[in-house]
C-alpha cells in the first residue's frame, strides 16, 4: 500500500509543479506584454507629439545631474595649475576672467 500511496503523491506533486510553472510563465508572459504595449504607446504618443517619452527625459535629468554633481565635486578637489573647464589653467582663489563680470550701476530703490 506504501508503493501506491508514493507513487500516487508523487504524480500529484509533479501535475502540482506542472500546473504552477504554467501559471507563473502566464503571469511572466503577461508582464511582458504589457510592457511592450506601454511601450508601443509611449513611442506612439512621442511620435505624434514630438517630445521624448517621459522616462527617456527622467533618466536624461538624472543622468545630467549625476555629471554636474561629479564635476562639482572633482572641480574642488583639482589641484592648482590643472586646466579648468575652459581649458585654461587656473589657481586656487583666482579670480575669474574680467569677461565673466558684468558690471550693473547701482541705484536706490526708494522707501514705500
Amino acid at each position: 500500500m506504501s508503493l501506491i500511496s508514493d507513487m500516487a503523491n508523487q504524480l500529484v506533486s509533479w501535475v502540482l509543479r506542472l500546473v504552477f510553472g504554467l501559471f507563473a510563465l502566464a503571469f511572466a508572459l503577461s508582464l511582458l506584454a504589457a510592457g511592450l504595449i506601454a511601450v508601443f504607446f509611449m513611442l506612439l504618443r512621442s511620435l505624434l507629439t514630438g517630445r521624448k517619452p517621459a522616462p527617456v527625459m527622467v533618466w536624461q535629468r538624472y543622468r545630467d545631474a549625476s555629471r554636474a554633481s561629479s564635476e562639482r565635486w572633482t572641480n574642488r578637489t583639482k589641484p592648482p595649475g590643472t586646466p579648468g573647464p575652459s581649458g585654461a589653467p587656473t589657481a586656487r582663489g583666482a579670480r575669474p576672467a574680467s569677461a565673466d563680470v558684468e558690471d550693473v550701476t547701482p541705484r536706490d530703490i526708494p522707501p514705500h
